[in-house]
């Protein structure tokens, strides 16, 4: 799909290009850390500044050729960002000076004809202004002394990168994505080695983010866009998430987990991805729990279905079964059993996203919903609870979409039994569909309607 100016934020590990990204994006977006290795995966942000938008895209350390996988696919990913961007900002550290590693990466940017700006920051006061000069040596034009910590310079290097950015020509480019414009926000979920990244991988058909065997390979969300029949669609990719353990609390899990869960909160479906080859456990119930709270969409994927031996006709069942005893509260969930590795059920997957949202989005009518009512009230009459009345339900409206959300208005001195409220919902569910997502229904007690006997 089209996509805005990309500007790469490239250099070495621990020269603060994170704590750069997000100064420039004025947002704490990326994970910061003095650990190496910190950011892994390419991490995407809108940066707007002088009535230009652009794609600013944050990279892991490149370093020297490693026999690490994590450290290999680390900077793979900075070298499909050098490889797509428009404008590279190399970014070196002048507190420490210039490192073999820096002119390394200079000859890269250079072998691959990068429109290049180098900044040196960490240059937090006058002194280390002035020692930034060793930097022409990379050959790479004016070093950009700026401390991305306290902010200063970076206004001046926004400034230089909107100039570079409008000299920049291209053939028959697209024009710009609107901020604006409407995504179906899909977060992928779960704990982890679950094939989250796997599962993304697959679906946008390339290596986008890094997929490991090693537990909690993903450390920032991801934001990516993508497009499927029409639609656009705004996939997060998220850290797994396990039960806390008693560590202190500003390790990489943790924010990586808080991350996730405020990724949940923000979308309007999450795909809760399982491992189909070892059993659920309490971690699953809670992450849909936190969807449930949060009014999103849901659909479940049983994933490394490749990994189950001696399928026969009633295996699909008798998983079906498991899931719907594990997750009884759900049975409007789809579940959908895939294999990333395979790709297997992924054009599905796709096509139900987009059937969901539209499930989310359904505004059922004033006159039909009455209907509805009656006809419920006349198959099951509602019981007496605490209240001293005995329950009359006066109007069911539909008062909000994504998520679909409805107030059901009764006398004020009468009770209702949740049972009765679930029937009203598998009512509304057999009527009108709302696959895939939450009800909610709010019960409303009014002094100013006729009680009835």
């Amino acid at each position: 799909m089209p996509n805005l100016y990309k500007v790469a934020i490239v250099g070495r590990v621990n020269v603060g290009k994170s704590t750069l990204f997000n100064k420039l994006i004025s947002n704490r977006k990326a994970i910061t850390s003095n650990v190496a290795g910190t950011t892994r995966d390419r991490n995407y942000a809108v940066c707007s500044w002088r009535d230009m938008d652009f794609d600013l895209v944050d990279t892991g350390g490149l370093e020297r050729q490693s026999d690490d996988d994590i450290d290999a696919q680390i900077s793979e990913q900075a070298l499909m960002a050098i490889k797509e961007a428009d404008l590279v900002l190399m970014v070196v550290d002048s507190k420490n000076g210039l490192m073999a590693n820096d002119i390394e990466i200079s000859k890269l940017l250079k072998k691959h004809k990068s429109k290049t700006i180098l900044v040196a920051n960490k240059a937090d006061n006058d002194r280390l202004r002035q020692s930034t000069a060793e930097f022409y040596k990379l050959n790479l034009g004016d070093p950009w002394a700026v401390s991305a910590a306290n902010g200063s310079g970076t206004g001046d290097l926004l400034d230089e990168v909107v100039i570079a950015l409008k000299k920049i020509k291209k053939k028959k480019r697209s024009k710009e994505i609107k901020v604006e414009e409407k995504f179906i926000k899909v977060a992928i979920v779960g704990k982890p080695n679950v094939g989250k990244s796997s599962i993304l991988n697959a679906i946008l058909g390339e290596k986008r983010v890094i997929a490991s065997a090693i537990p909690h390979t993903t450390r920032d969300s991801q934001d990516i866009k993508f497009k499927h029949k029409g639609e656009n669609i705004l996939f997060i990719d998220t850290a797994g998430m396990r039960r806390q353990s008693k560590k202190k609390s500003e390790t990489f899990e943790k924010l990586s987990v808080d991350q996730s869960l405020q990724s949940i909160k923000k979308s309007d479906i999450i795909l809760l991805v399982t491992d189909v080859s070892k059993k659920l456990t309490w971690q699953d119930k809670h992450i849909i729990n936190e969807a449930i709270e949060a009014g999103v969409g849901i659909i479940m994927l049983a994933n490394k279905w490749d990994l189950i031996e001696d399928k026969d006709t009633n295996t699909v069942k008798e998983f079906q079964n498991y899931y719907k005893r594990f997750f009884p509260f759900i049975d409007w969930a789809p579940l959908i059993f895939t294999s990333a590795k395979e790709k297997l059920r992924i054009s599905k997957l796709l096509s139900l996203i987009i059937d969901i949202d539209k499930e989310r989005n359904r505004a059922i009518s004033d006159n039909a919903l009455d209907k509805l009512l009656k006809n419920i009230v006349r198959k099951h009459k509602p019981s007496r609870g605490k209240g001293t009345k005995h329950p009359y339900l006066y109007s069911l409206k539909q008062i909000s979409t994504n998520p679909p959300r409805f107030s059901l208005k009764m006398n004020f001195k009468a009770d209702l039994h949740d049972s009765y409220l679930r029937f009203v919902e598998n009512n509304l569910r057999y009527k009108f569909g709302f696959m895939g997502t939450p009800i909610k229904i709010n019960v409303i007690k009014s002094q100013n309607l006729k009680d009835t006997k």
